[in-house]
């Protein structure tokens, strides 16, 4: 999983830094978000990477996936970044990845990557930012010895208690987009039983709410992260028993394949299990719209008849 960077990146990052053009670039663009992987960065764009930067001891590599490339080949800058014009000329260069990007995406379609960063930034930097009660500080969380994936890790932070920065939970929350991401080998049953691996683990809780306490500072000091801060702020302390959340994203109503598979689901003993119901429309989240699996299973039942 990602995790916090160097004090020399972050600072390279900041305002006269080496890389400040590509923070600043994607402060003011909404289609782009920065994911914190301790010795590099990624630059998210439609749920791909757009850019990898990562730190060397004479400044900075950067690299673009090739395999985005179709039919045309953008002439790509130079790989190293020592200078502040080297970086000005990939985030130039930038238009031009996007329309790879999108070109690549038209024939090999990732909505529910393209979503969950969607659901990112509605939660850290739209103009409701401040309003809701998560927030969202990686994504493509990995734990390489359970061999799990889910798409974001963050924090619940309840809006009535912001002035109490030890009342941070830790959350990890999982998109699935349409029926068929429901069941498999990356469907929900399989993802409860990785995180109950994970979860029960004292040692793995205390370093993921280490990892969502030090990335939470690390965007609020790059001006990525919105809401307001009480006068007297000092940094987020995330504890306390985990939120697992799963975001069905376009689920279709006549369908009864979810409500055969949560069915099934046993209520998890190392974390509290919820399903996201939109508020109307939108991925603006909030406690009030976590629905603990009784209460799930019984709209699930409503919708099916």
């Amino acid at each position: 999983m990602g995790s916090a960077i160097s004090d020399k990146f972050i600072r390279d990052l900041q305002d006269g830094g080496l890389l400040s053009e590509l923070t600043k670039k994607i402060q003011s663009d909404d289609t782009l978000m920065l994911a914190l992987r301790g010795h590099y960065i990624n630059v998210y764009y439609r749920g791909g990477s757009i850019l990898h930067i990562s730190e060397q001891a004479n400044g900075y590599a950067a690299k673009f996936d090739a395999s985005y490339f179709e039919e045309e080949v953008v002439a790509l800058p130079a790989a190293t970044i020592q200078a502040a014009g080297d970086c000005s000329n990939w985030v130039a260069v930038l238009p031009k990845l996007k329309e790879t990007m999108n070109a690549h995406f038209a024939t090999k379609r990732k909505s529910e990557r393209e979503f969950q960063q969607l659901a990112a930034w509605e939660n850290n930097r739209s103009v409701i930012s401040n309003d809701t009660e998560y927030f969202i500080t990686d994504i493509e969380f990995a734990d390489r010895d359970q061999g799990a994936k889910l798409d974001m890790v963050g924090l619940k932070w309840p809006s009535g208690l912001r002035k109490d920065e030890t009342k941070c939970k830790p959350v990890l929350v999982e998109m699935k987009y349409g029926t068929g991401s429901y069941d498999g080998a990356a469907g929900i049953a399989k993802h409860i039983a990785d995180l109950e691996g994970i979860l029960a683990n004292p040692v793995k809780r205390e370093g993921l709410n280490k990892t969502i306490a030090d990335q939470f500072d690390q965007l609020l000091q790059l001006k990525l992260v919105g809401f307001n801060k009480h006068a007297n702020y000092s940094r987020a302390i995330v504890s306390g028993r985990p939120e697992v959340i799963f975001l069905i994203a376009n689920h279709n109503p006549r369908s009864r394949k979810l409500l055969n598979i949560v069915d099934e689901i046993v209520e998890p003993k190392d974390f509290d299990l919820r399903f996201f119901a939109a508020s109307f429309a939108g991925y603006g989240m909030h406690d009030a719209c976590m629905l603990d699996l009784g209460k799930f299973r019984a709209l699930l039942m409503q919708l099916a008849g």
